[in-house]
């Protein structure tokens, strides 16, 4: 066994773990022992806890890089009529939002050619200038639409001049693929993007079930289901209920050797539909419903707690799904939707602006290094 060298602190701090897993009493003098000990089983996770760099990790959100309140052609079928193009003051209200208030590090920029290539470059130039030097941007394609047919959404030649494009402008190392359905075969298109990212391709939107396999280094997990199963936190925390599906999850994930985002949530599902919060077996933007308050903080306490050091690449969130329930009518309407306050520069205040407020301020905790939730 190799030398440890480890500071009466670092013994005391590591006793104090481990003597929070074990049932009895151990006496001041077995720190060093126990330190070791902790040190020789850290893969087993229970470490992880005290661990984790809060400041380091990944604070992220995957939104339209358009911002388009309408973003459906090569998304749900090419025959759409082409999204509207923000304006320079649209992005750079955005980015400060986004960047500042929001304290993202990290921004997924999805784009399935729902605006023409040409204005599209001209828009991710403009997410480049106002985002700070830190802030990593991420070119973010859908490669396969969810009509019918599983349409290609680019024809080998767009792609390679939207690679290009980005690899000269925006990320020459880091590069996305958004799916949120499971397994589906990405075609010709994924092969050459893993040549142009061979260390840097990511998966967004990958489901529990999933293997983060070649040519994946890493994924950002969907966690819609079991963030959201229960009504009550309470219920949540329940066995059986959300709590115990999300920590199995991250246990899967701690068996693999990719680092993993996870999805902190603002819409959850109906919860008048069942007794106890279970998935009422449809997702309807007219009656999907806020997260409960709390829950968000709960799940990334399960995670922090539960992750693998170094397994952990941090946490996100998605910003698709709140852009199309907020802009219902039953909800905000589309003049007052999340991405419309964002081109306009102005706080989100509507209908799912709890949960969502809760995912802002537990990254704004994560950027000063410190949160409740990892105690």
């Amino acid at each position: 066994m190799p030398a440890f060298n480890l500071t009466a602190v670092q013994s005391a701090n590591v006793l104090a773990v481990l003597s929070k897993k074990l049932p009895i009493r151990l006496p001041a003098n077995y720190a060093l022992p126990c330190a070791l000990f902790c040190l020789c089983i850290s893969n087993l996770g229970l470490c992880a806890e005290t661990s984790h760099r809060l400041d380091s990790l990944e604070r992220s959100f995957w939104l339209h890089a358009s911002l388009a309140a309408q973003s459906q052609r090569g998304y749900w079928g090419p025959h759409f009529a082409p999204s509207a193009v923000p304006s320079e003051d649209h992005i750079r209200n955005a980015a400060r939002l986004l960047t500042e208030t929001y304290a993202a590090n990290r921004l997924y920029l999805v784009y399935h050619q729902e605006c023409p290539s040409g204005d599209i470059e001209k828009v991710f130039c403009w997410w480049r200038q106002h985002c700070p030097r830190e802030t990593q941007l991420v070119p973010t394609v859908v490669l396969r639409m969810y009509d019918k047919e599983n349409s290609p959404v680019f024809r080998s030649e767009e792609l390679r001049r939207f690679v290009e494009f980005c690899r000269r402008s925006i990320s020459d190392d880091l590069f996305a693929v958004y799916d949120v359905y499971s397994n589906r075969e990405q075609g010709d298109s994924l092969q050459f993007l893993s040549q142009q990212y061979p260390k840097g391709l990511i998966r967004v939107g990958i489901q529990p079930d999933e293997v983060i396999a070649s040519p994946f280094n890493s994924a950002v997990q969907d966690t819609w289901s079991g963030v959201c199963h229960g009504t009550t936190n309470a219920d949540w925390l329940d066995r059986g209920f959300g709590a115990e599906t999300l920590r199995n999850w991250v246990d899967a994930r701690n068996r693999q050797s990719c680092p993993v985002a996870w999805d902190l949530i603002a819409v959850a599902w109906d919860y008048h539909a069942t007794e106890r919060g279970g998935y009422p077996g449809y997702d309807d933007a007219a009656r999907n419903m806020p997260l409960p308050a709390g829950r968000n903080r709960l799940a990334a306490k399960e995670i922090l707690h539960t992750a693998r050091l170094g397994l952990l690449a941090g946490f996100s969130s998605d910003l698709l799904i709140l852009q199309a329930n907020s802009q219902h009518p039953a909800r905000d309407g589309t003049s007052n939707s999340f991405y419309e306050t964002l081109k306009r520069g102005t706080v989100y205040r509507g209908s799912f602006s709890e949960p969502f407020n809760e995912v802002a301020e537990l990254f704004a905790e994560f950027r000063n290094g410190k949160t409740t939730v990892a105690d």
